[in-house]
């Protein structure tokens, strides 16, 4: 193979990487020693998610070119996407010394973010800054790390810096400007995860305050949304052709991330007080349901939730963890789990009611009328935590060691009222932190609560 084989295979890189990547084999297949082919080939994998695919390659990359400061940039990458951060940072440290750069200080930087490591993470986006001021993943990692402080000023400028990113993307609306307080009609579209839009929205209520607010939210979230906020127009086309659009004279468009960062300038900002209204008629049937099962406490409880992104395996806990916590209480215990669990109850023997109409309907109206209708909501981080916030229901979020951002300090969320953050201790297994728990004040006095 010549030079100009692989100099094809990498102006194909972008356009046609199934053509690339059979380059690069053949030219690999002469010589399985060639950096650039390799190089080019775990570029191709990791593009396409496959990291842990790409990790030994790039591995082999390094070993081979161990001045190569895109290859060791390029391991780091895929140990941090196998959050592996603590390696991860070593191989950033690596492509900084051998080329120093803003991108290598950021990384760096978000390394300590993902392990909680906040005021780390802060010192090192402004080495990064320094060196490059508006550099965006520096921005963004900054904001993430001070939002987790509670400095909300500084992050939600940060914050801002990755919208239209992998995880904020801008679909609808973009003939519009951004929205920053002018009067005018804006469109407030709903961006990243459902817990997201429900815990932001509670911005929403400010924002009808001065402006003409259209709302496109998750197609699951427009009946609630439309009852909660009648002041506003809803429409569940989030995901969907915005049929309404030319209704409407749009002057502005606003993802709804960025409502905080005009009126919660701090953790202190939060009204703390419910927003979201559940509709009646179907809290009269969960509560006739209920009732028929008899006068004791109905607990929901959630047990995993996430993608691997938004830490999934940190945030399985596992119905058996629970264990202590359900044989210890005279309650009837509901799943809030939004992917079927009946194999697991049906292993685990314990009495958890999983009712799919309530926590898997296409309709998050049916979800937030049984939560309403629950006296408390006890498990890990997921969508219904912010749920059971807007509307106000007592609950217990069990959080992660090494938590995400919006869970890093504090004993409760600041978006709710009725909230309280138990946090597992270093290293400890879940069902050490649901033993303690159990013996803790916290559930005695909740307990005595319902009795009295």
């Amino acid at each position: 193979m010549q030079k100009s084989d692989i100099l094809r295979a990498q102006a194909l890189i972008e356009e046609d990487p199934d053509e690339a990547h059979r380059m690069c084999c053949e030219i690999l297949a002469d010589n399985p020693d060639d950096a650039l082919a390799l190089f080019l080939v775990g570029t191709i994998y990791s593009r396409a998610g496959r990291h842990g695919v790409a990790l030994p390659v790039f591995e082999r990359v390094v070993k081979l070119a161990p001045n190569r400061y895109q290859a060791w940039n390029n391991v780091g990458m895929c140990l941090a996407e196998c959050h592996r951060y603590k390696e991860a940072r070593e191989a950033f440290k690596r492509a900084e010394k051998l080329f120093p750069s803003a991108a290598h200080e950021a990384n760096i930087a978000l390394t300590h973010l993902n392990d909680g490591e906040y005021k780390q993470a802060i010192e090192g986006c402004k080495k990064a800054l320094r060196k490059e001021p508006e550099h965006d993943g520096a921005w963004t990692t900054l904001g993430f790390a001070s939002l987790a402080v509670g400095d909300w000023e500084t992050g939600w400028k940060g914050f801002s810096k990755c919208l239209g990113g992998k995880f904020r993307k801008e679909e609808h609306h973009q003939d519009k400007p951004r929205w920053s307080l002018e009067p005018g009609t804006v469109c407030v579209y709903g961006e990243q995860g459902i817990g997201d839009e429900i815990m932001y929205a509670s911005c929403v209520p400010d924002a009808l305050k001065t402006n003409k607010i259209v709302i496109e939210c998750d197609s699951r979230l427009e009946g609630l949304f439309r009852r909660s906020f009648p002041d506003a127009d809803v429409y569940g086309t989030r995901r969907e052709n915005p049929y309404w659009e030319k209704a409407y004279q749009l002057d502005y468009n606003c993802a709804i991330g960025e409502l905080p960062r005009f009126y919660r300038p701090s953790p202190e900002s939060c009204p703390k007080t419910p927003y979201l209204v559940a509709d009646p008629e179907r809290r009269l049937q969960w509560r006739t349901l209920f009732d028929h099962w008899g006068r004791k406490p109905v607990i929901g409880i959630c047990w995993s939730g996430g993608r691997q992104s938004t830490q999934a395996k940190r945030r399985a806990v596992g119905l058996e963890a629970l264990r202590p916590l359900i044989e210890s209480i005279d309650a009837h215990w509901v799943s809030l789990q939004y992917k079927d669990p009946t194999e697991e109850i049906e292993k685990s023997g314990l009495p958890v009611k999983h009712i799919p109409r309530a926590v898997q309907s296409p309709d998050f109206d049916d979800t937030a009328a049984f939560v309403a209708e629950c006296d408390l909501v006890i498990g890990i981080h997921t969508t219904v935590h912010h749920l059971a916030g807007a509307l106000g229901v007592p609950a217990i979020v069990l959080v992660p060691d090494k938590p995400m951002w919006n869970y890093a300090t504090g004993d409760s969320l600041p978006w709710y009222g009725q909230n309280t953050l138990w946090r597992q201790k270093p290293h400890e297994a879940w069902a050490d932190s649901v033993k303690r728990l159990v013996q803790s004040p916290l559930m005695e006095r909740y307990m005595e609560r319902k009795a009295a």
